[in-house]
């Protein structure tokens, strides 16, 4: 058994419970606003220049990994 922990009704399954939640918890707070996350200095952004993009193709050697 699951319960939705904002308004309590409950589930017999854990993916009806998931898809439940989140429409809930919008419906109970309508006015909630996210805040943008800071900048973290231990975070830093990479280029990838043309050499590694053809390393990385010859690499994959036309396979698809996904």
């Amino acid at each position: 058994m699951f319960v939705c922990l904002t308004c309590g009704q409950e589930f017999k399954a854990e993916e009806s419970m998931q898809k439940h939640f989140l429409a809930c918890w919008k419906e109970q707070h309508p006015y909630h606003k996210s805040k943008p996350m800071k900048d973290s200095p231990s975070i830093s952004a990479r280029k990838m220049n043309d050499d590694m993009k053809k390393f990385f193709e010859r690499l994959n050697n036309g396979r698809n990994f996904n």
